[in-house]
């Protein structure tokens, strides 16, 4: 008798800011493995891949994730583990106060979009030439986000302008001109480079802000939650 395969359920959701409905499954065993092995993994390139690997898997090979921002990334990569595993975590607490550490228990799906000001990818260098730049990928994330390197953020820059707009012509980055971008982005003044830096620091991510208060000193304490690390467990 040969065993039959199960059936995996379906679901659907909205990205919140994309707008774009999209179709996802829950993660199977083999993969739930994989994500495990990397949570325990320190090379931030590992969860990267855990997570890209698995965002692709549920949602059956369809997504350009460089498509999308990363409040959309990870609103999808919560609502496939909700639909895994449950929509519950427990994340210890730590105290400003007296580092004392206690275990909360959050919902998942109970983030929401944080972005402080409206984001426009296009940037008016002068009169002629304007930038238009497309989100960051999940590497570069990390690279910007979690390393705290200021320097990530010009070889970000470089990896992100998808065109350059002068007068009548338009420059396309293949991926292959790094080297003509960074000389375009070294000369510029520190006045010009100012929006790009706004771009990434104001795009959208998902966020739970979080109230408690310390079971042992008494101290009220607020905590926001918006790495994609907090979110394996």
């Amino acid at each position: 008798m040969k065993i039959p395969m199960v059936k995996v359920p379906t679901f659907t959701t909205t990205l919140p800011v994309s707008g774009d409905k999209v179709e996802f499954r829950p993660f199977l065993v083999k993969e739930e493995k994989l994500l495990l092995l990397a949570n325990d993994s320190e090379d931030n390139e590992d969860v990267i891949n855990a997570i890209q690997d698995l965002v692709r898997g549920c949602t059956f090979e369809k997504l350009n994730l460089n498509k999308y921002c990363l409040a959309d990334i990870q609103w999808l990569f919560l609502q496939i583990r909700s639909k895994s595993i449950g929509k519950d975590i427990d994340m210890y607490m730590i105290c400003g106060e007296c580092d004392h550490k206690q275990l909360k228990t959050l919902d998942v799906t109970d983030f929401h979009t944080k972005s402080t000001q409206k984001i426009d990818h296009v940037i008016a260098i002068d009169d002629n030439v304007k930038v238009e730049l497309r989100y960051p990928s999940l590497k570069h994330y990390m690279d910007l986000f979690e390393e705290q390197d200021e320097n990530k953020i010009y070889d970000v820059v470089i990896d992100c302008i998808d065109k350059i707009y002068s007068d009548d012509e338009v420059f396309v980055n293949i991926g292959e001109t790094n080297q003509e971008l960074r000389e375009f982005v070294d000369n510029l003044t520190a006045e010009q480079f100012e929006p790009f830096e706004q771009f990434f620091l104001n795009m959208p991510t998902l966020v739970k802000e979080i109230e408690f208060q310390c079971v042992k000193c008494g101290k009220d304490n607020t905590v926001i939650v918006d790495s994609l690390r907090h979110f394996f467990g």
